[in-house]
């Protein structure tokens, strides 16, 4: 069945898509064609668009194109309410929701993010926080290894670097964030699964991204599914 939120969701990227590839024509009328770029970048968020528009004309590298992706992705936020939802308590497992800006956390709550120009451990404002023996050991790292996990969605430096180039984001503005922890929960099987409300599997999915996730196994606090839940249904999102 064709839900009501689902109709709202392609209509809405769907006329986003659409005016921005009726402006790159008209643009294009008078410039030398230049070869399409393969979207792969949004190749799952985005399926549903292409009986309105070609994708190709997202793939250029100019400001104004840029915004268009992050408007596009934010987009897919605001028009599917599991999808907030999860990204919202993605935040409260994490410990950010309770701060007075979740977009600026730094990991360890020591330093708070000034410039959204760049990830915090890029621009050079914080140079991240050094973790336990343990707790390295149980990311797979050696002694002394520092975490530099960041913003609403706790992104590390190099995840972020990462989904930076892949989604042309300008900068670590809460657009950004949020189209980058989409991007996270696409890539790894879970933004289907939290689209249609099944929520243990979408955590399962994406619990070795977050580290407060049950059954994440970093040897960190983890929350419990009853909670997760919990978090979820309060902000929103819908059970299969």
């Amino acid at each position: 069945m064709i839900t009501r939120t689902a109709v709202l969701f392609v209509a809405t990227i769907g006329a986003v898509a659409g005016m921005y590839a009726r402006s790159r024509q008209i643009n294009q009328a008078s410039a030398p064609e230049a070869a399409p770029m393969d979207p792969t970048w949004y190749s799952g968020a985005l399926d549903q668009v292409d009986a309105f528009t070609s994708l190709n004309y997202w793939m250029q590298d100019s400001a104004q194109e840029t915004a268009a992706k992050v408007q596009a992705m934010t987009a897919i936020i605001d028009t599917n309410a599991n999808i907030s939802a999860f990204l919202q308590t993605i935040a409260a497992s994490e410990g950010t929701a309770s701060q007075a800006d979740p977009y600026r956390v730094c990991y360890a709550y020591r330093h708070t993010i000034q410039s959204f120009a760049d990830h915090p451990a890029i621009t050079g404002e914080w140079k991240g926080e050094k973790l336990s023996d343990k707790l390295c050991a149980a990311a797979g790292f050696g002694p002394g290894c520092v975490s530099t996990a960041a913003g609403k969605y706790q992104i590390t430096k190099t995840t972020w670097g990462t989904l930076k180039r892949r989604l042309g984001l300008p900068d670590f503005s809460p657009a950004s964030q949020d189209a980058a922890a989409v991007e996270l929960l696409r890539e790894c099987g879970a933004l289907d699964l939290v689209e249609r409300g099944q929520l243990a599997d979408a955590v399962a999915a994406s619990r070795k991204i977050w580290a407060s996730l049950p059954g994440a196994g970093y040897a960190q606090p983890e929350r419990s599914l009853a909670w997760v839940q919990a978090q979820f249904t309060n902000a929103g999102g819908a059970l299969a």
